[in-house]
């Protein structure tokens, strides 16, 4: 490679014109301004009145078309939230209707369970007279002992049953048996200084219904 002090160098004086002048462009003379660029696009041209009162009637028109849609919506909000409180109503009214007409049939078919079961009751104290002793029994054991003046209140047929089968029994507690026709048969009534026992079928009836939430009588 040649040292840089052997290149050639033309003198500016030999170099063409159009040399010259490219040269030139690169070696401006100091305080001289650049050729002046090129002026920049024309601003756009103002709306007319036409296109203006366009625009605004569009930006109305959008502006309507919002606002109906809200109310639109506020009011489809608020009818559906009335709907839905009428179909809950409804629906509450219709589970109370049930739960009535439930409790209705269960007091309805309670009731007539009850007057089968007192038929029931009925035949079988008819058939069964013996079934008084247990009812006596336990009346007597829910009475303190001793037991002044004790009596015990007795349909006729059964006052025979209990002093033939609970002699015993009667005489150990000083009980005096006492002949009522009223007293229907399969009860009987307890009697001393210091208490009274109701153990006739009416109040036992009477009981058992009440526990059951019914009011049905016994019927002799």
């Amino acid at each position: 490679m040649k040292a840089l002090s052997n290149s050639t160098v033309i003198p500016k004086e030999k170099l063409t014109a159009y040399q010259r002048w490219e040269l030139h462009t690169f070696d401006q003379p100091a305080g001289q301004s650049p050729a002046p660029q090129s002026s920049a696009p024309a601003a756009a041209a103002a709306p007319t009145a036409a296109e203006a009162e366009a625009a605004k009637i569009r930006k109305v028109h959008q502006m309507a078309y919002e606002a109906g849609r809200a109310d639109g919506l506020r009011e489809g909000a608020a009818r559906g939230s009335v709907e839905a409180q009428h179909f809950a109503a409804m629906l509450d009214g219709m589970r109370r209707h049930t739960l009535d007409s439930n409790v209705q049939l269960a007091d309805e078919l309670l009731g007539m369970a009850l007057a089968i079961a007192q038929q029931m009751v009925r035949q079988s104290l008819g058939i069964h007279p013996q079934d008084v002793i247990p009812v006596v029994q336990e009346a007597l054991a829910r009475v303190l002992q001793p037991a002044a003046q004790a009596t015990i209140t007795l349909h006729p047929d059964d006052a025979a049953l209990v002093r033939e089968q609970l002699a015993d029994t009667l005489a150990a507690g000083g009980w005096r048996v006492i002949e009522d026709a009223t007293i229907t048969r399969g009860g009987c009534r307890l009697n001393t200084l210091a208490s009274e026992l109701d153990a006739t079928v009416e109040r036992r009836w009477q009981r058992i219904t009440t526990a059951l939430g019914q009011d049905t009588p016994w019927l002799k």
